[in-house]
Parts: C-alpha cells; structure tokens; sequence
C-alpha cells in the first residue's frame, strides 16, 4: 500500500492550460499530463536553477521525492516534444487540489 500524498507547497502561476504541435487539432493528439507538483519541479529546478535541496524545503518535499518528480516532469515534457503529443498542463484547480 503507497505512502498518503504529502500536502505540497506550490506557487508556480501556468500560463496556458495546453501545449500542442502547430497545425494538428488537439482532438486529434495524444495528450500528457503534467500535474500540478511535477510543473513546480520544473520551475524551480530548471527556470530558478534551485539546487534540489533548496526546491524541496520550498515545496515542504524531501530532496528525492523532488529529484523524482523533477525526472518525470522531464520525461513527460521530453516525450510530447519527440512524439508530437499534446502536453496538459495543471489548471489552477489542480494545484488548489495538490
């Protein structure tokens, strides 16, 4: 049986709510979504260049549980650009989920 969810502190704002290829309409596309806490990791790891200690103590998150949702943030984005995949991106109300 997995660990309850650890309430995690989040302040990225998301610009869009999707991105997607030119050109394909995204009913047409497979979608991946990218929830609420792997968009932080991203954030504050690869925009802020945080080192994962000091993003894990914002987010209230330890260093690996970061270092883990930091790899599938970058798969996840890493995949939709090489396949052509629509990547979702968490709503406002994801993150007041979170």
């Amino acid at each position: 049986m997995p660990r309850p969810k650890k309430c995690r502190q989040l302040s990225s704002c998301v610009p869009c709510s999707l991105f997607k290829p030119n050109g394909i309409p995204a009913v047409e596309l497979t979608h991946i979504q990218l929830e609420a806490d792997e968009f932080e990791a991203l954030e504050l790891g690869d925009v802020k260049r945080l080192s994962q200690l000091e993003a894990a103590a914002l987010m209230g998150i330890s260093r690996q549980t970061f270092g883990y949702l930091l790899a599938n943030a970058r798969k996840k984005v890493a995949t939709a650009i090489t396949h052509g995949q629509a990547l979702r991106l968490p709503t406002q109300t994801d993150k007041d989920l979170s």
